[in-house]
């Protein structure tokens, strides 16, 4: 819910074991890839900011640096326990670790499984495996050798964000539109589901005292999936389908019998399993010349209804090294290279055919506006009017590939009173798509290689600290930097063609942040000023345009944001044991430019706008810009502790729909002066535990209780529906998501 300075995730770097884990293609790092892996994944080094921590070039948003060394672990065996209703209601985790033997081997294991009918909303699940094995063997004083693989295997049922239409009618904030019954049991049509083992090498060797180098190799690989309902010739399936709802009726009395019908039906506002069972199997249908193969025809039962699964399978491969030289006590140099390797491949695939025989892989948005050319809603020329099965690929189906290089150094002086530090990383990355299906479309632009995006970036930082005397000091940053293009806003419409974004290019951000730093025996604080400024950045949305009646292509480019605020923490300590805690965060996160837009037409490239969008100074959302929190906490000499805390949001805006802000034919900008703010929230959390030791047992049980007051009303986000009716603004409300109600957490953990 909260973003540090209101920075995109993809701003943030974190590795493993020298290994980078952020995805490819948006940029941002995943924690969901090692979920359940609590207590093997505790030791890391964190920076919130640019300041240098000894690997790689840190962004703007910071770095985590995860270490999985076997002879770092503590020695035993532990267990633990925990009861929740949040996104699962149980876990279980053991993790044994023998510490460094005595033949220099080193061995660390670890299981989780976490699981759960229900969470906290109605229709979402989960099923989880999690393993880890570490192995190190220490060769002699000055090397080792060790192996870390992980995987992170799971399904999950996603749950969905509404309209404030759709809440009000289900009397409930925390409807979920994506399920329903199927003979009894609940079933989810939004399920997420993650397979992709990673395996580190990593050598340690100190050739001196003085210098001490790390070198890894890596390979991740596997699957994962989001599925989804995908229809043909029928009216879209979702019970919050706009047309299902009251505001899509002029009558009074049609308003009255949805109402009706939605507040003493339940079934009304759940997905109907059953109706799409009884569809596809009362409707017999039959390709001729299936696969382009003359006489070769199909019958069955040709499904309307079926649940896709949208895959996204990677193979990627790095190596890192990096090296840390103190040339004198006060000087220090840290450098290194990363090369990575990267094959994305995104497809759909037929999960479940709901009592199908079949389903017919065509384009139905491109057979309707070429009814007379059935060459131009084929999925793939190359298998014309291919009936696909389950487990088979459909639709669409690419790789993204890129490549890249980074050389980076450090360097960092230390005095008695200050130290300093310059840092510097080029880096070179190509980027291009390779289709698999020969779109009807764009059959010259669709299978094969796309051109080859070729992005040179470099970046410079320096700062440092000033202690005034060993409780006084000023920690400062500074930062000027170039990013290539992410690869998911490189390409129009990677779905269906090789076309690359207009205008795309390298994206630059200037940033500084001074803080001042109080330590004393009674308090501790910290206060920060910052600012941030992105240029030329990218994204790329696609969408059903109503107006146009096709899917559009919405590429913006020339972006310019701001980020700029001051954060402040502070502990003071009453008692020993008894404390008093508040942060606080005020900022401004701005787009701060009218960018440049070109919209395409999906089905068959035409330019339909080269305009700008109006929404300079409109707020970036996703994240409070406005965040309070003050808490008191005790830590009992006896081995227990108990807490409270109030946190406090406010300027939460909605992400904007950027038709309704483009310029239309008559120079106007129908609603630029307008973005949709959510209003301020209030949370309070308790936490208490306790703690016993037993011989060389050692006990622990705790509990978190969030929202004890049962907030219900507190929106964290949401964002307004690219589709848009001027005439009758209320029909596409935007979709808002509520923070959950009292939600806990409880722990119980045994070490020996």
């Amino acid at each position: 819910m909260y973003r540090m300075r209101g920075y995109d995730n993809n701003y943030q770097n974190v590795s493993l074991n020298g290994f980078v884990v952020n995805d490819i293609e948006s940029g941002a790092p995943y924690w969901s890839n090692w979920g359940g892996l609590n207590d093997v994944m505790r030791s890391s080094m964190v920076s919130s900011g640019p300041e240098p921590i000894g690997f790689l070039f840190e962004p703007v948003g910071g770095a985590t640096r995860i270490n999985t060394r076997a002879s770092e672990y503590r020695s035993g065996i532990k267990a633990v326990y925990s009861l929740s209703n949040r996104t699962y209601r149980n876990r279980a985790m053991l993790t044994y670790s023998t510490g460094l033997m005595d033949n220099n081997w080193a061995v660390t294991g670890s299981y989780s499984r976490r699981w759960s009918e229900r969470g906290f909303k109605e229709g979402t699940f989960y099923n989880a495996n999690s393993f880890f094995l570490s192995v190190e063997k220490k060769i002699n004083s000055r090397h080792s050798l060790n192996l870390t693989a992980l995987d992170a295997i799971y399904q999950r049922g996603v749950a969905g964000g509404s309209t404030q239409e759709v809440y009000d009618l289900s009397s409930d904030n925390f409807y979920n539109p994506y399920w329903g019954y199927q003979d009894g049991e609940v079933r989810s049509a939004r399920v997420r589901s993650n397979n992709k083992p990673l395996i580190t090498l990593a050598h340690f060797w100190e050739p001196s005292d003085k210098l001490n180098i790390q070198t890894t190799a890596g390979y991740w690989f596997g699957k994962s999936g989001y599925s989804a309902l995908n229809w043909y010739d029928v009216l879209d399936p979702r019970p919050d389908y706009y047309r299902k709802l009251p505001s899509y009726y002029y009558d009074e009395s049609d308003k009255a019998l949805i109402t009706d019908a939605w507040q003493s039906d339940p079934t009304v506002s759940q997905v109907d399993w059953d109706h799409f069972y009884f569809a596809n199997r009362k409707n017999i249908f039959t390709v001729y010349d299936e696969g382009g193969i003359a006489g070769n025809n199909v019958s069955g039962k040709r499904s309307k209804y079926i649940v896709e699964d949208r895959r996204n399978d990677l193979s990627q491969f790095q190596f890192n090294t990096r090296a840390s030289w103190a040339a004198t006590s006060s000087i220090n140099f840290t450098g290194g290279l990363l090369i990575d390797l990267y094959r994305g491949h995104k497809f759909n695939v037929i999960k479940d055919l709901l009592g199908g025989d079949y389903w017919l892989d065509v384009d139905q948005f491109a057979e309707r506006d070429y009814p007379n050319n059935p060459d131009a809603y084929q999925s793939d020329l190359n298998n014309p009017d291919n009936t696909v099965t389950e487990g088979e690929t459909f639709g669409n189906s690419y790789y993204a590939h890129q490549r890249g290089a980074t050389l980076w150094g450090t360097g960092r002086y230390t005095g008695n009173r200050y130290s300093l530090y310059l840092s510097a990383h080029a880096r070179y990355t190509a980027m291009w798509r390779e289709g698999l299906m020969r779109k009807g479309l764009f059959p010259d632009n669709s299978l094969g290689n796309s051109e080859k995006l070729d992005f040179p970036t470099w970046g410079v930082k320096a700062g440092g600290d000033y202690r005034f005397t060993g409780r006084h000091m000023i920690v400062f940053n500074t930062l000027i930097t170039t990013n290539p293009p992410l690869f998911r806003n490189s390409f129009l419409s990677p779905r269906t063609r090789n076309t690359a974004t207009p205008e795309l290019r390298e994206e630059t951000i200037l940033s500084g942040d001074i803080s001042y730093v109080l330590r004393t025996p009674a308090v501790t604080g910290r206060l920060t000023a910052y600012y941030t400024r992105f240029l030329n950045q990218t994204e790329v949305t696609s969408f059903y345009h109503d107006e146009w009646r096709t899917l559009v292509n919405y590429a913006m480019t020339g972006i310019d944001k701001e980020n700029y605020g001051i954060e402040a923490g502070a502990e003071i300590s009453i008692t020993s044991e008894l404390s008093v805690n508040a942060v606080a965060s005020v900022g401004q996160y701005l787009w701060v430019s009218n960018p440049a837009i070109t919209i395409t037409q999906d089905n068959n490239s035409t330019v339909l706008s080269n305009e700008e969008v109006w929404i300079q100074y409109f707020r970036q959302s996703g994240t409070p810009q406005t965040a309070l929190a003050a808490g008191i906490e005790y830590n009992s000499s006896r081995f227990w502790w108990a807490g409270i805390t109030g946190s406090y949001y406010d300027e939460i805006y909605l992400d904007f729909n950027p038709v309704t802000r483009t310029k239309d034919d008559t120079g106007y900008y129908p609603f630029w002066e307008y973005q949709k703010q959510t209003d301020p929230g209030f949370l309070l959390d308790i936490f208490v535990g306790k703690s016993w030791r037993i011989d060389d047992l050692y006990i622990n049980v705790s509990a978190n209780l969030s929202n004890i007051l049962n907030n219900r009303t507190f929106i964290t986000g949401g964002f307004e529906q690219y589709r848009y009716d001027p005439e009758h603004p209320d029909l596409f409300q935007p979709k808002v998501y509520y923070y959950n109600g009292f939600n806990y957490f409880i722990n119980f953990s045994i070490r020996y």
